[in-house]
């Protein structure tokens, strides 16, 4: 709805730029009646000029310290013009309501609250339809009553909250409480509470008594048993839930045994007092009653048990164990290791399970075997029974040597596999020898070889084994050794070693360099290996040869015999220069293939100069020049051999240079580079940045390399040259040429404003690509001002407009080039102003804003809240955009406007104007008006400087 002040309040509001945040804050709220409530400022705030509202009616006024009380004014309503806070004295339901505040000046604010007065809660009270009540039949209604607005009603039972559902039903906003068919946990205590924003109260207490039961019922054995001894006492008990407390009978087999109450004892007790015993309860205010049953078991206890065996036991046979028990037996269970045992493909049982039967006893039968016997009341097993299953003698071995030499002594043993243990015999050629598993033979002789038997027995399962051991008794073989027979060992030529050893000799095997020797590739063996031949030696032939001797006791290898193959010389050879300086050493070398080593000779031109494999002349003379021969000779084979080199000799290159003359590289035009040395010059060779240059794309060679020509120099050019000459026994490079392609200048660039205002200094920065760099002169309309890459004006006056031109000259090309940049020098704008066209904006009239701007312009735009700011069915612009008019101002129309003037250098934006649209009070007093005057007389110099 707007501001609804007096009128005297518009004047302060021109120059307000825009509402101020601010929070009320009660001292209570909600707030009972009759009791004091003060609205505070949530912080503090200078309103010289403000007002309390209460709706849309006025409290207070104030202007200054000076309070003028509004028309809906009361008593017990006070306001603190120093803190501008609000006091209500004893408040009544009507104070509930929404009081604001508002400030006008010097700062805009504006805050309301909603103040809400409560009545508190009294005169609680709850009653009950009935209070004694029997479980499942009946039902009961609570009603609560309360004074005091408003109110919410809740019931609790105990310290739990009561909700709708089921059996409870809630009306009447909660007041009324009914519970149909009542429950022993409906007992409560039950309260009614009742509470609004301020104050809370509950009812007394009421409690209800319900009759239930009997339920739940229970019999209790003491022991608790599930079977007892013949000759034990128990103690039965019988309970139920009942309100009030049931009474107690019990029957036997459904007949009444004349005893009462919750109690029945049995003493020393038969078997034949076996059967149900019954409990019977009943209540005699709900007239119901209910039965439980349990039944007791009575037996007499086993007192003995054994198990007995059949036999013997021997696998393969059939075996039984027998389980014998004193006393009642229910069942009977067999265990082996005490794991119970089940009937399958080996084992049955009998005569109640009493007779365990093996049909065929295997090993895997051992074990410790019981039976456990047991009835109602009792459980005995037997001591463990070991069965140990006989059997044997199997897998029965002799063990010995095979073969032994002549007068030792020889130990044979025998086993088997046998329970209990085998006795054992031994016989040699039919005749008994020991009786024993061990038997140790006496100094054997070569008649002692033959066939020695063992024979094990077991004297239980009655069975017999016999096993032998083979011997062969023999002389060792010694004194093994190779013989050559003073042959030399020559390649290409054959080659014999033998083999002897003394003592009965069976078998040869050659052995070379430690490993067994197979026959082949030309090498053959006699027919009882004794002798080794070699066709035609090769040097593969070379290696450590043995040979072994041995039979069945024995062995033994001669010592290694070092067969090295002779050969050569091969692949002679000569290694030394075959040009070389006038003056200088020279080292010749001469190598051969050869076992073993060569002897050498040299020869120059057919003369002998020296003996041995490296040959060093003295200083060199052109006479020096021809053929060295290498002589090398082999004693062994008698083979020689010749190998020559032939020298030239020359003189050394030195003192490589380059040259370029008085050229000046300059780029796109020719340059020539030449390579100078002394010496025997044979071969010349260019490099680029230590890279060899091969001449392509517009760079030649003279015909000796001698001369290297650039066509037309580019920037790729740019390098460290050098030229190496050389021969074939020295070369020479020179120092580097280092060739820098001068250019330019190009891309020339002129950077600065194009326009400035008047008064201010402008900056130009000139640059060109060029080498060596370019020298630079600034030209103003054809009329040079400065030199240098950068050029600083004056300060700048309208006349300074025009062309700026700098001229870029590079003295090694000869080239220069000229570029320009226009400047235009204009007046500034020096200031923007938004002014309305009157001081009061008031709601439903016209206002206009006119934007005044110093200095010269291109164009003036608005902003509205830092928003561009467009015409609108109330809002219209005049054709320079420098006045905006509102045609009916409203509220909508609050915000902070300003003006934008635009010229060729930047925007001028003015001091935000806030507009704050005031709607007149419709029912302002005469005394108003006089306040008016007075006001208006007050802030005259505010609105002074405002404008």
């Amino acid at each position: 709805m707007g501001h609804q002040l007096l009128p005297f309040f518009f004047l302060t509001l021109i120059c307000i730029p825009g509402l101020y945040a601010l929070t009320l804050v009660p001292s209570q709220n909600p707030v009972a009646v009759g009791t004091n409530v003060t609205i505070s400022l949530s912080e503090p705030i200078n309103a010289a000029v403000g007002n309390w509202l209460f709706g849309s009616s006025t409290l207070f006024l104030w202007v200054s310290t000076t309070v003028y009380p509004g028309d809906s004014n009361q008593d017990g309503i006070s306001l603190n013009i120093t803190t501008y806070q609000l006091t209500l004295m004893s408040v009544t339901l009507k104070s509930s309501g929404i009081y604001v505040f508002q400030a006008f000046s010097p700062s805009t604010a504006k805050a309301e609250i909603t103040l809400d007065v409560q009545e508190p809660i009294s005169n609680v009270a709850a009653n009950v339809s009935m209070t004694n009540l029997v479980e499942f039949n009946d039902t009961v209604t609570f009603t609560c009553n309360a004074s005091g607005t408003p109110l919410w009603f809740s019931w609790q039972n105990g310290s739990s909250a009561v909700t709708a559902g089921g059996r409870v039903q809630l009306s009447n906003n909660g007041r009324n409480l009914v519970i149909s068919g009542v429950t022993r946990y409906d007992e409560g205590p039950f309260k009614c509470i009742v509470m609004n924003n301020i104050s809370k109260e509950e009812s007394i207490q009421m409690n209800l008594s319900i009759s239930y039961g009997p339920s739940n019922l229970r019999i209790t054995a003491s022991p608790d048993n599930m079977a007892y001894t013949s000759g034990s006492a128990i103690s039965l008990s019988c309970s139920a839930e009942s309100k009030p407390s049931a009474s107690f009978y019990w029957t036997y087999n459904g007949n009444p045994l004349n005893v009462y109450g919750s109690s029945y004892n049995l003493t020393d007790i038969t078997q034949n007092r076996t059967g149900p015993y019954t409990c019977v309860a009943q209540n005699e205010v709900t007239l119901r009653n209910a039965a439980v049953t349990k039944t007791i078991c009575i037996f007499d206890p086993i007192s003995e048990v054994a198990v007995n065996p059949s036999g013997s036991p021997v696998e393969h046979m059939p075996f039984n164990l027998s389980c014998n028990v004193v006393g009642p037996v229910d069942s009977i269970r067999w265990m082996k290791n005490n794991m119970y045992l089940y009937a399958d493909n080996t084992i049955t049982f009998f005569n109640g399970n009493s007779t365990l039967s093996f049909k065929k006893l295997t090993l895997s039968d051992d074990g410790l075997y019981q039976c456990a016997a047991s009835n109602a009341v009792s459980n005995i097993s037997s001591q463990p029974y070991n069965l140990t299953v006989n059997y044997g003698p199997i897998n029965t071995k002799a063990s010995g040597p095979d073969v032994v030499k002549v007068g030792s002594n020889v130990t044979f043993s025998c086993s088997s596999v046998s329970r209990p243990q085998s006795q054992y015999s031994w016989y040699f050629s039919g005749s008994k020898v020991a009786d024993s598993s061990v038997y140790v033979t006496a100094a054997l002789r070569q008649n002692d070889s033959g066939n020695y038997t063992c024979m094990a027995y077991n004297n239980i399962t009655g069975i017999r084994s016999n096993a032998s051991v083979q011997l062969t008794v023999l002389a060792p073989v010694t004194n093994v050794m190779v013989n050559m027979d003073n042959q030399q060992p020559v390649i290409n030529q054959p080659f014999t070693l033998t083999c002897t050893a003394s003592g009965d000799v069976e078998h040869i095997q050659w052995m070379k360099n430690n490993m067994f020797l197979n026959p082949e590739n030309g090498t053959t063996l006699s027919s009882d290996n004794s002798t080794l031949r070699f066709q035609n030696l090769s040097l593969t032939d070379d290696g450590h040869y043995q040979c072994e001797a041995s039979n069945a006791i024995s062995n033994s290898t001669s010592n290694a015999y070092d067969l090295i193959v002779n050969y050569g010389p091969w692949n002679q050879k000569v290694e030394g220069p075959t040009i070389a300086g006038i003056g200088s050493n020279l080292t010749f070398n001469c190598t051969a293939v050869s076992r073993p080593q060569s002897q050498y000779s040299w020869f120059h031109n057919s003369s002998k100069v020296g003996d041995g494999p490296v040959y060093v002349t003295a200083a060199l003379s052109l006479n020096d020049s021809g053929n060295y021969t290498c002589m090398a000779l082999n004693n062994i084979t008698g083979i020689s051999s010749n190998a020559s080199v032939q020298l030239t000799l020359k003189y050394p290159v030195s003192d490589a240079v380059v040259n370029s003359g008085n050229q000046q590289p300059i780029i796109n035009q020719p340059f020539t580079l030449t390579c100078t040395a002394s010496g025997d010059v044979e071969y010349i060779q260019w490099m680029k940045n230590n890279m060899f240059l091969n001449p392509e794309n517009g760079t030649t060679l003279s015909s000796d390399n001698s001369t290297l020509r650039f066509q037309n120099l580019s920037l790729t050019d740019d390098g460290h040259y050098h030229c190496e000459a050389s021969n074939a026994i020295s070369n020479s490079t020179s120092n580097a040429y280092n060739l820098i392609v001068n250019y330019g200048p190009w891309n020339q660039k002129v950077e600065g404003p194009t326009i400035a205002g008047t008064g201010s200094n402008v900056t130009f920065n000139c640059t060109a690509v060029s080498r060596p760099q370019s020298q630079y002169s600034w030209f103003h309309n054809s009329s040079k001002v400065g030199d240098g890459p950068v050029y600083v004006t004056a300060a700048l006056s309208l006349k300074d407009s025009g062309n700026y031109t700098c001229m870029a000259l590079n003295n090694i090309t000869g080239i220069s080039s000229n570029a320009s940049v226009q400047l235009t020098v204009i007046d500034p704008i020096t200031s923007v102003v938004v002014t309305p066209d009157r001081l009061i904006p008031l709601a439903s009239q016209s206002l206009l804003l006119k934007c005044n701007v110093m200095g010269p312009y291109n164009k003036i735009h608005w902003l509205r809240n830092n928003q561009n700011f467009q015409q609108s069915d109330g809002v219209t612009f005049s054709e320079d955009n420098t006045i905006v008019t509102f045609k009916n101002l409203k509220t909508a129309d609050d915000g902070q406007y300003k003006c934008v003037a635009t010229n060729l250098l930047k925007e001028h934006v003015s001091e935000p104007y806030g507009l704050v649209v005031i709607y007149p009070n419709a029912a302002v007093s005469v005394q108003a008006s006089v306040l008016l005057t007075a006001l208006i007389a007050l802030l005259f110099p505010v609105l002074e400087q405002c404008l």
